[in-house]
């Protein structure tokens, strides 16, 4: 059962929001209900307290105290549940509330209003025929002879809810006596019981109908996603140039399409230049393979002696020897690109690698009548593979050799400026146009036909330095100017123990 519940794909958003905000009407709809239903419940209940302490008061109002005896009067007018046979009553101890001992003679038949009388001694005055069905507690008469009135709700035999209130009877400001007055609850459980049925019976048409509102509104909410959406499929690897149609409204569904675009932009930018890499790389491969099968055919097509043919097998080991390194550089961007590539990272002190490369490279700046020097080598230790910081160096000092004229100069300075350290490679070169500077860690970009294959290079140097820099966590700028130099300024930071 479970796995099938897994295969059951959720519902969408749109059912989701629906759902979601039919739950929470639903919550909310219910402790309204609850709120509504109880206060009205208090309400009421307050409202019956208030009409019996009323009712109270006005019985109290009609009996007095006079020689000896309780009266009571003046109330049929007030309540026309009395009549007048609640006349004047002997108080005396063999009286039980009838003038003649005939309990039954005297004593009105009362069914909505429960009525007694009863002086200080607990002994009834007058009652009606109703309040011989409860049994009312001691408190309900002691509480009101102490000065405080006393209120309850008991059942009759019928198992019937009375509401009672108990209070005193002063006359001259003394408590003569206790009056108690009932009213039956059976008309305020019925209107609470209809009520409770009316929130039973509408609140699921409400529920109902809020989830149909709610669903409709999600889908006037979803549309400009819709809309977003059906845009979005229409645009292809062929027509990545296309963009969606941002809203004026600066809402959500705006935020989305202009990241959207962006998003766009940025594939189209690799689309392109995956493009120009495949082109470029198959032009590059092509050639070493034009230039050796073109100098075999050759040398087989026209005998020649041992020279000559030594000659073009030096020719041809040259070209083997440059598609061998194209093809490892293409083999490690392809593996950079994938993070299949793992640096060992150690402790370097940059400044040594420095000066190693400089002495290495310098019988070829010699041969090529170039300066190379070093200007300026402070202490520096970073977190690095050494091998990949050493081919850095070798690239970029190599590739300032290569475009130096005789007679030029190249420079190499470590310079530490706490918490980093700059690798800095100066050349009074033939220089990088400005237009193409932001070009040319770009893999196959050469900036002019100086800078062609004819000097030996794959196009691919300055964009392995540039992602060996990177996965060292730094950065690398270009400082050139047409006839007057380049300057390359590799920034990385330093190791803990000396930042």
């Amino acid at each position: 059962m479970i796995k099938v519940l897994r295969k059951v794909a959720p519902p969408g958003v749109r059912l989701q929001l629906s759902l979601w905000y039919t739950a929470v009407s639903a919550c909310l709809m219910l402790i309204f209900g609850i709120a509504l239903y109880t206060s009205l419940d208090q309400l009421l209940a307050s409202s019956f307290d208030t009409t019996l302490q009323m009712r109270a008061q006005q019985i109290a109002e009609g009996v007095s105290v006079r020689q000896g005896k309780v009266i009571v009067s003046g109330i049929v007018d007030e309540l026309p549940e009395l009549n007048a046979t609640a006349a004047i009553v002997d108080p005396s101890p063999h009286n039980t509330g009838t003038s003649n001992g005939d309990p039954e003679e005297h004593t009105p038949r009362i069914k909505g209003i429960y009525v007694r009388v009863l002086d200080t001694h607990h002994k009834i005055i007058y009652f009606t025929s109703s309040f011989s069905a409860l049994t009312l507690p001691p408190e309900s008469i002691s509480n009101p002879l102490s000065g405080q009135p006393w209120r309850g709700t008991l059942l009759t035999d019928g198992r019937q809810p009375i509401r009672i209130y108990s209070t005193m009877l002063v006359d001259a400001k003394q408590i003569v006596g206790v009056v108690q007055v009932g009213i039956p609850l059976t008309g305020l459980h019925a209107t609470m019981g209809q009520i409770g049925f009316a929130i039973i019976l509408f609140t699921p048409f409400i529920l109902l109908l809020s989830a149909f509102v709610s669903y409709w509104l999600a889908g006037r909410a979803f549309k400009p996603i819709s809309r977003l959406t059906r845009m979005a499929r229409a645009i292809g690897a062929k027509n990545l140039h296309q963009r969606v149609t941002v809203p004026l409204a600066r809402d959500e569904v705006h935020e989305l399409a202009v990241i959207f675009n962006q998003m766009i932009e940025r594939l189209e930018s690799a689309f392109v230049q995956q493009r120009r890499f495949v082109a470029d790389a198959s032009h590059e491969l092509r050639t070493p393979v034009a230039v050796i099968r073109s100098m075999t055919e050759i040398a087989l097509s026209q005998p020649s002696d041992n020279e000559d043919y030594v000659a073009v097998l030096q020719e041809v080991n040259a070209e083997s020897e440059r598609l061998g390194k194209l093809t490892s550089d293409l083999l490690a961007l392809a593996r950079a690109d994938e993070g299949q590539i793992q640096l060992d990272y150690e402790p370097v002190r940059l400044d040594l690698l420095a000066a190693d490369v400089v002495a290495s490279l310098e019988s070829l700046a010699t041969e090529r009548k170039i300066t190379l020097s070093t200007a300026r080598l402070d202490s520096a230790t970073v977190c690095g593979d050494a091998a990949r910081l050493i081919q850095v160096i070798m690239s970029l000092v190599d590739n300032a050799l290569i475009y130096t004229n005789a007679g030029g100069q190249v420079t190499l300075s470590v310079e530490a400026y706490n918490p980093h350290v700059q690798l800095v490679i100066h050349d009074t070169g033939i220089g990088i146009a400005q237009k193409d500077i932001e070009h040319v860690f770009e893999r196959f970009y050469r900036a002019d036909p100086a800078r062609s294959k004819a000097v030996g290079g794959t196009g691919l140097g300055l964009a392995i330095v540039d992602w060996v820099v990177q996965a060292h966590k730094g950065t690398i700028t270009v400082d050139s100017e047409i006839g007057k130099g380049s300057t390359f300024t590799v920034t990385l930071p330093l190791a803990a123990e000396q930042s």
